[in-house]
């Protein structure tokens, strides 16, 4: 679990940051899963990497990268022409029922208490974001935003679930992992070349900064940390932690330097929800399934 609360931390500002940026949303995803790709090679391409994958078991990792990161970051980029960030942010929370049902889809029922956990972190996260829903779906290009960020994270919730039941914490190693990186960056790379304009090359020292740091830490690092983190514990959980971000990056913005002001007694009870759905969701059995 200390692997997904670190990644959420290194999440926790993604969506702020990717708002100041106005770039084609393919070319931010291509940047950022190459990026990403290209820092983890070493130990994807080395031939002394742990567990190296079989020829059919890194076709099944590219595959389920380019569902889990790159069909995600197409549809989730490309959100943010009709959303606010903190609007893309605030429909992320239902990425814990998507876990369950995909769950249930793709390996089999899950157990009733999986759903309460999942329905729980949904309210922890809402409680911090009621003043934003009160004006979320007003007009049609919300509604188009809406669809976008729910199917970005069916693709995400679909992934994760597919990685658990591919791999195992014995083989959730950094070589294994790039091969997904790859399959999101293979994906997102040619809608990257029919649509990028040649301004999004023109870019501030600032933007390739931010680009660079949204590429290495949350594409890069909390990917790796939230996937092998995902196969040590129960799908209840995995659900459950998904929407930790939330009061995390709240809980951040009250801390110096920022310390924005804000009523901390929202904030008080996401979290008490959320320990209740972890508690909730760490009682149910572990339904991976590792094939290795």
């Amino acid at each position: 679990m200390a692997l997904l609360f670190l990644a959420s931390l290194l999440w926790s500002a993604s969506f702020a940051l990717i708002g100041t940026l106005e770039l084609d949303p393919t070319f931010l995803t291509a940047t950022r899963l190459g990026l990403a790709a290209l820092a983890i090679a070493p130990f994807t391409f080395s031939p002394r990497a742990k567990g190296k994958p079989a020829p059919a078991r890194a076709i099944q990792l590219l595959l389920i990268g380019a569902l889990q990161y790159g069909v995600m970051y197409l549809l989730i980029h490309r959100a943010y022409g009709y959303l606010a960030s903190y609007e893309v942010a605030l429909l992320t929370i239902t990425t814990p029922l998507y876990v369950i049902f995909m769950e249930g889809y793709v390996h089999r029922h899950p157990p009733a208490r999986a759903w309460g956990a999942a329905a729980l972190a949904v309210a922890a996260a809402f409680a911090l974001r009621m003043e934003a829903a009160r004006g979320l779906l007003d007009g049609d290009d919300y509604w188009v935003g809406v669809g976008l960020v729910q199917a970005a994270n069916l693709a995400w919730a679909a992934g994760i679930v597919l990685y658990r039941r591919l791999e195992s914490p014995a083989t959730a190693t950094p070589g294994r992992f790039g091969w997904m990186l790859m399959g999101g960056f293979l994906l997102s790379l040619p809608f990257a070349l029919a649509t990028a304009e040649p301004s999004d090359l023109q870019l501030s020292a600032a933007d390739v900064g931010k680009i660079t740091y949204l590429g290495l830490i949350p594409s890069g690092l909390a990917f790796f940390l939230w996937n092998r983190g995902a196969t040590q514990v129960s799908v209840g959980t995995v659900a459950v932690m998904n929407n930790l971000k939330v009061p995390l990056a709240v809980a951040v913005a009250l801390l110096p330097p920022f310390s924005v002001p804000a009523d901390p007694w929202p904030l008080a009870t996401s979290f008490a929800l959320l320990g209740a759905a972890l508690i909730l969701g760490t009682r149910g059995p572990d339904a991976r399934v590792g094939l290795d």
